[in-house]
Formats: C-alpha cells, structure tokens, sequence
C-alpha cells in the first residue's frame, strides 16, 4: 500500500494534512473583540444574566472569570491552560492579553488574543432602593408595662444587623435596613423587605419572649397589583433574662425565652421549669443578676452559708442552691432581695 503523505509539505501523513501542517491551519481559540463586566458603584454586587449578586472578590478575578467563559477553545486540544495579563488603559477599561497552552493531536500548541474589557458602572437594584428611602416593613420593639432595658435594644439592633447581612449574601437583594432609629418607649427597625422583618421580629421574640403582633397597610399600587407595608409590633415581656423572681413557693432566675414560655432555673434546687404567659405576669421579681454584687463566704451549712453583706460588711445568712458549696473565705455573688441574700453561680 503506497504510504500517505501530507499535501502542504510532503511529510508522511495518516490522512490528507500531518498533525503540524493541521495544527498551523486551525484555530485553536477565538476571543470576542470586547467583555463588559456590570459591577454596582455602590456596593460592588456584579450584574450577571440580568440579576444582581453580591460577591466578595477582585475587579481582576471578574475579568478572569468572564474571560474563561468567553473565550473559545478547539474541542480537540486537549489539556488547555488559559493565562491572562491584564493591563490597565484607565478606571473603567483593561485590556487583557490572552493565552491558551495545551496538545493539539499529541503536539504541544500555543495560540494567543487581545480582548478589550470595558467595565460598567451603574447602582444595582437594592441600592437604588436605598438611596430612594424605600422599605416595605417596620419592626417596632417595645416593652410590655416596662421600657425596654438599653442592653436589649443594643442587642436587637445587633441581631436586625447580622441577620441583615446574612440574608442579603444568601442571595435576598433587598435584604438590607433603611434605618434603626429610638423612639419613646424602644426602637423602630426599617426594613427593604416585608420577609427581613418577619425574620428580624421572630428571631426577636425567640431571643427575648414576648408577643409578636403582624399588621399591613395599603400604601399604592405598582405593575397592577396592591403595595403593602407590613408592621410588626415586638412586645417584650415583663421578665428579662437574668431576673431573679419568686414563684410556686421558690425562688428562681429566669434563663430564657421562647413563643410562649420563660425557662427558669431554680436558685435553691437547681431545678429547671417553665411558666406560662400569665403565670410571668404574676411572679414576683426580686431583683436582677445584673444587681448582685461580689462577697465573701464566712461559714456554711447543708442550707445556708453565712457571708458579709457586701454594703455593711455584717455577716448575714444567704440562700445556698444545692450542690453549691463554696468554702469559707471563698468569693461568691450574691443579691440582696426582700426574701433575703441568695447565692447566684
């Protein structure tokens, strides 16, 4: 059988062209002449099929990106490695020197472009929705038959701000707080979403009890249908975390929350329990862990240890929780309530 030879350059060939004469006839990548890239002025979120994402990475990582999915690869190089130089031609334009390695048909081939990156500059959706003072909820925090202590506003502010941040990353775009603000009486939180804010008022509620009352408002109508904005009311109960109270015959700390429920802790027992809605309203409150102040053990029975009264320096009989055995002369915290000192752990 007479052997075959490539017709370019007379080399011995399988088929019609060799490899190298192949290689040197096709085109191995094609680039587009130009990539636009959407990025927010504001925020930094990226434009991508028409939707905004907020993400953390570079200018230059989105151009690689965008230049990995645009250019074109032969299907038969095999192994291909796509480097890009990038250099700056001012704020908004890059051009960016491509180059693929990789095997065409067992040979070692190379094949470079140049493509022009414009970068586009506008405000995405959500910040446009800022800077336009839009919200769709509010959430109000407010005490029962109290004002709410300043730690627990600075602690829902703290939680409508994370849980802001989180939501937004998790791809809500209109996940953010237009304003926290003081009022008489606790705090007002304004929302960009109706579902931040029911989010923002159960996390609220399960964090410190209380009720959670929902209400809307027609405020307009857009596209043919109805705009509301939604109001949700957080009303903290009477008892706060930490508060010591009498109840049931015993004295107890009150350790949590949830829809319904306070959790106690038994400060004689250690025995843990739970009151309803009504009962909380009924225990008495004796004082605050945030009121106790540091003593000094002096002596100690199966029931009581004998401390100094942390103001008088007398020695006083205090309340021991069982299992709860410091020794003398050790430091203890105590409170003074108006059913006597109670040792707290």
């Amino acid at each position: 059988m007479k052997p075959s030879i490539c017709p370019r350059c007379g080399q011995p060939s399988d088929e019609g062209l060799c490899e190298r004469c192949l290689l040197q006839s096709t085109e191995i990548m094609s680039c587009p002449p130009q990539v636009e890239i959407t990025v927010c002025s504001v925020c930094g979120s990226v434009s991508r099929e028409g939707h905004w994402q907020a993400e953390d990475v570079t200018l230059e990582d989105l151009i690689n990106e965008a230049l990995h999915r645009e250019v074109r690869v032969h299907a038969d190089l095999k192994k291909p490695v796509l480097s890009v130089d990038l250099s700056s031609r001012g704020d908004t334009i890059y051009v960016a020197e491509v180059t693929v390695r990789g095997l065409f048909k067992g040979i070692e081939a190379e094949d470079s472009c140049q493509v022009r990156v414009k970068i586009l500059r506008h405000s995405c959706d959500r910040c446009s929705r800022i800077a336009g003072k839009y919200f769709e909820g509010l959430v109000q925090v407010r005490g029962s038959d109290r004002i709410p202590e300043k730690a627990e506003l600075e602690m829902a502010r703290e939680m409508a701000l994370s849980m802001a941040d989180s939501t937004f990353k998790r791809g809500d775009t209109f996940a953010f707080i237009q304003e926290i603000k003081d009022v008489r009486g606790g705090v007002d939180i304004i929302v960009g979403s109706t579902t931040l804010g029911r989010q923002i008022a159960k996390a609220l509620q399960q964090r410190f009890g209380g009720r959670l009352l929902e209400s809307r408002k027609l405020v307009g109508c857009k596209d043919g249908r109805d705009v509301y904005r939604t109001t949700f009311l957080v009303r903290l109960p009477r008892l706060c975390r930490g508060d010591v109270i009498w109840a049931r015959g015993d004295i107890w700390e009150v350790v949590g929350f949830d829809v319904k429920r306070t959790y106690l802790n038994s400060l004689r027992t250690g025995a843990r329990s739970t009151l309803s809605d009504d009962d909380a309203e009924q225990a008495e409150i004796l004082g605050s862990r945030d009121g106790a102040k540091s003593s000094v053990v002096v002596a100690r029975d199966d029931k009581v240890v004998e401390i100094l009264d942390p103001q008088s320096f007398e020695t006083v009989a205090a309340i021991r929780p069982l299992h709860h055995d410091p020794e003398p002369g050790q430091e203890v915290l105590v409170l003074k309530t108006d059913r006597g000192y109670v040792l707290l752990r």
